[in-house]
């Protein structure tokens, strides 16, 4: 196999695990997926198929990297612009940390196509009601989401 045949096998093989989410966002209310939901079968997968992912990161650019470990010059390179956080209470490394911590997860989610419900799902629908990516709607009175133009999609 190729690497680009390791990774859609190791895509296949993580849609086949079923894998529930932890993560609670009690505020939202939405669940997602945690690094302990996906990195054991992520690793466990990545064996499998012959393959490894490398994270690295610089100041302006995190990479995940799925190396092909039969042909380790093989590599599929998945990237995103590196981001800040300010947690209250929390010093700079502890910051940096939660940083490296959420473009981790995104990186394999991206990798692996791990799917997640997409942000807006938890936004208004309109001015009355909510709705958040756990199928409840809420009565909460929230600002409307703007309108696009096909314009501002281009």
């Amino acid at each position: 196999m190729n690497v680009y045949e390791k990774l859609i096998q190791a895509r296949l093989m993580f849609q086949n695990e079923n894998v529930k989410k932890s993560g609670q966002n009690k505020y939202a209310g939405y669940t997602y997926f945690e690094l302990n939901d996906i990195l054991p079968i992520c690793n466990k997968i990545c064996n499998d198929v012959k393959a490894v992912c490398v994270l690295n990161f610089t100041e302006s650019v995190a990479t995940l990297q799925f190396i092909d470990c039969e042909k380790t010059d093989d590599v599929i390179t998945f990237t995103s612009p590196m981001s800040e956080a300010t947690l209250k209470g929390c010093h700079k490394v502890q910051n940096l940390g939660a940083v490296e911590t959420y473009i981790k997860r995104y990186l394999y989610q991206n990798c692996f196509e791990i799917a997640e419900n997409d942000a807006l799902d938890s936004q208004p629908i309109n001015n009355n009601q909510t709705v958040n990516n756990s199928g409840n709607s809420g009565t909460q009175k929230k600002e409307a989401l703007p309108k696009w133009t096909k314009e501002q999609s281009d």
